[in-house]
């Protein structure tokens, strides 16, 4: 797993917040950040560039304090941050360890007698679509007395600012209890109508932990009315919570709530204190949520099914606690699974009705190599940080949640969505349905479903021209759905849209030669032209044909699985006429142009050889030329950087920098050519290609759990994209091992019988 420290200036922290419901990441020097949890994707608010001025970490801290063992001696306090906050005492630094849906943190300090460890995650349970979808971050922290032979006391604080609404004034704090549940509830007396930001927020512990006190409001602001920073910020329950480690002695019933604000020049804080004693050598947990319920967006969210205010979401969150953090926990499994995912596609297969991808383990599993492991749990961070799940249930992912805002973006969801089809086929059920529902009226597929909205679809950012790769991923796509759970029952729901979309590609040759003429920047490399045949678009358009072909047969549409059989066997013949050199597949069919970067070698040329051994179609080309082509990409375009694939390789293997897509990496194109790789028996070298497409994220930016779709293929750093859901398709590394896994023991079992 990603391990960072204190020192390290991070761009990003692990989001903490259940699928579609917003976020808040937590960062290596203990600081909360980038909330995005008041229908705020495209807006996170930062530390830079804050609402109104204000850091939005400021209000935001946990601290500790100890009795201190022996007699007489002084109780120690720390803030768990290690910036500066208002000159008060701060740990001296923080071990930070990485694994979505968890950050765990090891706070330092060698004038603590307790040792003090974090574990923050979200509730992001694989198979448990209300837990995963609870609008909540989670905080359990645990103490353990270091001193063998004598008790301690010790507390932990935990603050939090009142952010509810875009305006400060009308924000009032309540406090709230109810059966062991004791919090802070946030909350704005008269938001407008149109504000976004209204709703409630809540800051809560489980009595049942130990000695609960509160300090339900005080005034973060200091003598700067205008600006409010981690420097200057008062944090008033300090002086009551260092030297006793409570916060008050009333009864949390007897508490008022708080004056409503009416005057700009006030923010309203709100904390909780829990103590314990600890036993000599003793362990204690003390758990706290910080929940939100902001239902005023335009199309909602799905939680709003199940709560009606955030103190009912920390309740019930609180009430799940061990479960909740036993399922977030479970994700190991789901990469263990994965990896056996090997799956028999068979016309017979697809017939069936509600197949499980977890009835089709085969082989033996072995394990992953650590960084993969890694890769694959916190790539997964799109879910917490880039998804929508609205009121009505309907799933979409953002193509970049604050770059592009554009919702289910297809040319993309093809790589993004192999993890959530695989972990959430509810999710992808929903997801892929909205595709289909959004297909023209010409059998044409949009590139996504609106921008920032799931109603109003785009034919793409480049059209016209339309583009040319949308509607065989979306063939492939289905094909994959059916395969893995959906059977003949989402076959036959979809299999319409699938038709006309492949017509629709059928259609788009216009010159006759079997196979889609590009007419443009019209596919997913949208800063990269071409024009007539190009190997990208029609390497996938054959693999849609095989995928068409045998739902076709499944279905009984005999006379379109005979055309679909002939367009293939016409389209693999000209592909090889076109793009084969004796080495690779070039990017553009020869004789179109006489330029020299159209016989670059592209990393995306058997991105359709890819996919069809995904969903096991058998080889779209001649094997022994998809091998010397995977080979070609490997020594050509994996040598050129230290950071990945580059796009596009000249065959005097300079890169081609006639754009910013062809001479630069991307993560999910690596990713995919990696995959490829493995399925070709060149796995360690596909390993090793992907491998420095992680480390370059961890090691070098330092910023796994905010990744674009570009990286610069000469330094590494992040070019176009934020949150971008591409990256997901790391987890086709695993299905791609599975069926190495296969073919290794196969080849054991020959052996033996030989021997």
């Amino acid at each position: 797993m990603p391990y960072y420290d204190s020192g390290h200036k991070l761009n990003s922290g692990v989001p903490l917040g259940g699928i579609g419901a917003g976020k808040v990441e937590i960062f290596s020097d203990g600081t909360l950040s980038n909330f995005t949890h008041q229908n705020n994707w495209d807006n996170p608010i930062g530390s830079t560039g804050g609402l109104n001025h204000i850091d939005a970490r400021v209000g935001y801290h946990f601290a500790i304090w100890t009795s201190g063992c022996t007699e007489g001696a002084e109780p120690v306090a720390r803030l768990l941050q290690t910036p500066n906050i208002a000159g008060l005492p701060r740990v001296e630094r923080i071990k930070y360890r990485g694994e979505y849906p968890f950050a765990k943190l090891d706070y330092i300090d060698s004038s603590l007698p307790v040792q003090v460890r974090l574990e923050a995650f979200s509730p992001v349970v694989p198979g448990n679509l209300e837990l995963s979808a609870m609008p909540v971050a989670m905080f359990i922290f645990t103490l353990t007395n270091r001193n063998l032979e004598s008790a301690e006391d010790a507390a932990i604080m935990a603050t939090a600012r009142n952010t509810v609404s875009a305006w400060n004034v009308g924000r009032y704090n309540q406090t709230v209890a109810k059966g062991d549940v004791r919090g802070v509830l946030f909350s704005s007396d008269s938001p407008l109508p149109t504000d976004t930001a209204q709703g409630t927020v809540c800051l809560a512990t489980d009595a049942r932990a130990g000695e609960t006190s509160c300090c339900n409001s005080w005034n973060l602001k200091t003598q700067d009315p205008f600006n409010l920073t981690l420097e200057n910020e008062n944090l008033a329950p300090w002086d009551v919570f260092s030297v006793t480690g409570g916060l008050s002695t009333e009864e949390w019933s007897s508490l008022p709530t708080s004056p409503t604000v009416q005057g700009e020049g006030i923010e309203l804080g709100g904390a909780i204190a829990v103590r314990v004693r600890l036993k000599a050598g003793e362990t204690k947990s003390i758990p706290f949520v910080l929940a939100w319920h902001m239902p005023h967006s335009h199309f909602g969210h799905v939680y709003e099914r199940h709560y009606t205010d955030a103190f009912q979401v920390a309740k019930v969150a609180l009430g799940n606690l061990d479960s909740l953090c036993k399922g977030a926990g479970q994700w190991g499994a789901c990469l263990t699974q994965a990896r056996k995912g090997a799956i028999n596609s068979s016309v017979d297969k697809v017939k069936e009705s509600g197949a499980s991808h977890a009835d089709e383990s085969r082989g033996v599993c072995r394990g992953f190599p650590v960084w993969l492991s890694d890769a694959m749990r916190n790539n997964l961070y799109v879910l917490s940080s880039g998804s929508w799940w609205d009121r009505e249930g309907r799933f979409a992912l953002f193509e970049a949640s604050r770059t592009c805002q554009l919702m289910n973006t297809v040319d993309v969801l093809y790589y993004a969505s192999i993890p959530v089809s695989w972990c959430y086929p509810k999710l992808q059920e929903s997801g892929i349905t909205l595709v289909a529902e959004s297909q023209r009226s010409d059998g044409y597929i949009p590139h996504d479903l609106g921008r920032g909205r799931i109603d109003y679809p785009s034919d793409g950012t480049t059209a016209p021209p339309r583009w040319k790769d949308l509607c065989p991923k979306f063939v492939l796509m289905v094909y994959r759905d059916v395969l893995w759970w959906g059977g003949e029952k989402l076959l036959r729901r979809l299999y319409d849209s699938v038709k006309r979309a492949m017509q629709w590609a059928i259609a788009s040759d216009l010159n006759g030669d079997h196979l889609p003429d590009n007419e443009g920047a019209d596919q997913t490399f949208d800063n990269w032209s071409f024009q007539g045949t190009n190997s990208y678009t029609s390497s996938i358009y054959l693999a849609a044909l095989l995928a068409c072909e045998r739902m076709a047969d499944s279905i009984g549409d005999l006379a379109f699985s005979e055309e679909l059989r002939k367009k293939f066997i016409l389209g693999q013949q000209s592909f090889e006429e076109q793009l084969w050199n004796g080495k690779y597949y070039r990017v553009v069919a020869v004789g179109q142009t006489e330029r020299i970067e159209h016989e670059a070698c592209t990393v995306g040329q058997l991105n359709g050889q890819w996919y069809a051994h995904l969903l096991d179609l058998g080889y779209i080309l001649p094997r022994e030329h998809v091998a010397s082509a995977v080979r070609s990409m490997l020594e050509m375009n994996g040598s050129v950087s230290r950071f990945g694939a580059v796009n596009a390789v000249l065959p005097d293997g300079r890169v081609d920098r006639t754009n910013s897509h062809s001479g630069n990496v991307w993560p999910g194109e690596t990713y995919a050519l990696a995959s490829l790789a493995i399925y070709e028996g060149m796995a360690d070298e596909g390993l090793e290609l992907a491998r420095n497409v992680w480390a370059n994220i961890t090691d070098n930016v330092k910023s796994p759990w905010d990744q674009p779709d570009v990286i610069d293929s000469v330094t590494g750093k992040y070019g176009f994209g934020d949150h971008y859901m591409r990256n997901m398709v790391v987890w086709a590394l695993a299905f791609a091992l599975s069926e190495h896994d296969s073919v290794v023991n196969r080849a054991l079992d020959t052996l033996k019988r030989g021997s």
